[in-house]
């Protein structure tokens, strides 16, 4: 009797032990939305962009709905602990329901966010998140979508997930803030021994001037262990070798004078482009991003701005280890026109301007001209060696039926330019009705 109590009582320990710590919730506060979108696509059926290599030759319109579901939990804990996480579903209507859970199925429940956000950790100024976040840096120029095309629906690049799996550290110096971050983009994705990993520090400065001058400068570097395929945004597909691709780049914004705010955005790229046994190719690529607004004083509030942007393309150089001059998007989030939307080998100039006619209702125009920055050598089936890429007018409407409750309308034209040959250069034509609700 004695030895059973004996290990009863061993037993009860271990158990308790093993027992989970449950931590202790502070508040709760549960969020989600569902939006439903009606597209019409004309000119162009590819999921994500019309790419500027392939044309836009005629094809039939396509019209379909979407819709993206979410629910999230944000839970405070002791100790300046909290845990944040958002599970969701985008799929395209009319597809039967689904048996996996792969992340990206069209008609899966996938987590879009799970994280763990720590405060003071160590001392005051540190704050640390981990786990699967939203993460944008600077303008998102080079982070901002950690996922990229869901390939499974019909216009992957309006997908809702642009989340990355990270661990951010946040460092307070008022007006100095210091990101230092460690991202996990793939892991044995392209091959057995494939990994790509993304490290950057950001320095954010709140200069205490008249003008709200902000400059936020940052490093970041993409690690390819073994580009492989390269079915990532990276290293060329024919790289066999370890590959680096580095970004240097700095955003000023400011507000020189009463009622204008400016921009000014500059990147560089250097590193590894491409490397094999017996090849060599480095990366050297620019690019710079330019914007002033001015709001007029009017009670219908207009603002009209006027943008740049650029990226360079690459030469073309000849030889196994001549310098790709291409930029890499990486993973990045800007939208410089709703259907041509280049993030590469682009020259454009566009005039924006927003109002608000009526009460709850803001409307928008922006009108492109793309060049290319570096024409092609030799013309394909598709296009032609000019460097005239086309122009693109895209309106926008938005109205807040009520706090809860936003419908929106977008329209675009892409009008290609002589760099597509006839029978490629068709006008693509974009149609977007949405009703989104968030609680």
């Amino acid at each position: 009797m004695k030895r059973m109590l004996t290990i009863l009582l061993a037993v009860s320990m271990i158990a308790l032990v093993a027992m989970p710590a449950f931590a202790e919730v502070q508040n709760i506060k549960v969020n989600g939305g569902v939006k439903i979108t009606g597209i019409t696509r004309e000119g162009f059926i590819n999921r994500g962009p019309a790419g500027s290599t392939t044309g836009y030759p005629e094809a039939d319109s396509r019209d379909w709905y979407n819709t993206v579901t979410t629910l999230g939990v944000a839970a405070d804990l002791t100790d300046n602990v909290s845990a944040t996480m958002v599970l969701g579903n985008e799929r395209d209507w009319g597809l039967a329901t689904a048996t996996t859970t792969t992340t990206g199925d069209a008609t899966a429940v996938t987590v879009f966010s799970s994280y763990i956000t720590m405060e003071e950790m160590l001392y005051s100024a540190l704050t640390v998140k981990a786990g699967r976040m939203p993460l944008a840096i600077a303008d998102k120029l080079i982070v901002g979508d950690g996922t990229g095309n869901i390939n499974s629906l019909n216009s992957g690049n309006l997908s809702a997930q642009t989340e990355f799996d990270a661990i951010v550290g946040i460092l307070d110096y008022d007006p100095l803030t210091v990101i230092l971050g460690t991202v996990k983009v793939s892991d044995e994705a392209q091959s057995a021994s494939d990994d790509v990993d993304l490290y950057l520090v950001d320095g954010i400065y709140k200069f205490e001037d008249d003008m709200n001058t902000v400059l936020d400068a940052y490093f970041g570097t993409a690690h390819y262990s073994s580009p492989g395929a390269a079915t990532l945004t990276g290293p060329g597909a024919n790289s066999t070798r370890t590959a680096d691709v580095n970004v240097l780049a700095a955003v000023l914004t400011m507000e020189p004078a009463e009622r204008v705010t400016a921009k000014f955005g500059i990147g560089y790229q250097f590193g590894d482009y491409q490397k094999t046994a017996t090849a060599s190719r480095g990366l050297d690529a620019m690019a710079l991003d330019l914007g002033v607004n001015y709001a007029i004083d009017n009670e219908y509030a207009p603002v009209v701005g006027l943008k740049y942007v650029y990226r360079s393309g690459d030469d073309q150089a000849t030889g196994a280890n001549a310098d790709y001059t291409g930029w890499l998007g990486l993973y990045e989030q800007q939208i410089n026109g709703a259907i041509f939307d280049p993030n590469t080998n682009i020259s454009a100039f566009a005039l924006t301007a927003t109002a608000v006619p009526a009460d709850r209702l803001t409307i928008g125009l922006e009108y492109w001209m793309f060049t290319l920055d570096e024409s092609l050598k030799t013309a394909t089936t598709q296009c032609s060696t000019s460097d005239e890429a086309g122009s693109e007018i895209d309106l926008t409407a938005s109205y807040a039926y009520t706090e809860d409750v936003k419908i929106g309308l977008g329209l675009g034209w892409f009008f290609p330019g002589d760099y597509y040959k006839s029978g490629f250069d068709e006008t693509a034509m974009q149609a977007l009705v949405q009703v989104a609700v968030k609680f």
